[in-house]
C-alpha cells in the first residue's frame, strides 16, 4: 500500500485529487491520510475525503456508509 500511495503523491499537484479509487476500509483511509501527511510534512495542507460508490439516497450525494472507494484531495491550509 505504501508504494502505491507514494507513487501517486509524487505525480500529483495541488487542488486536484491526490489519490483516486482506493478501496474503502477504515484502515486504508487511516493509512492513506498518514502517508499524505508524511509526504507533505513541510507544507501546510488540508486533506479532504470524497466517497465513491452507489448513490442510493440521492444522485448527487455520496455517503461514507455506502462507499466502496474513496479519493483524497489536498489543498493549501492558509
Amino acid at each position: 500500500m505504501e508504494k502505491i500511495i507514494i507513487d501517486h503523491l509524487e505525480r500529483a499537484s495541488a487542488f486536484q485529487s491526490i489519490l483516486k479509487g482506493i478501496p474503502f476500509s477504515e484502515e486504508n483511509l487511516k493509512d492513506a491520510k498518514y502517508y499524505v501527511k508524511k509526504f507533505f510534512k513541510n507544507h501546510k495542507v488540508k486533506i479532504r475525503s470524497r466517497w465513491r460508490g452507489e448513490r442510493k439516497h440521492h444522485r448527487d450525494h455520496n455517503i461514507k456508509s455506502e462507499a466502496k472507494f474513496f479519493d483524497l484531495y489536498i489543498y493549501p491550509a492558509y
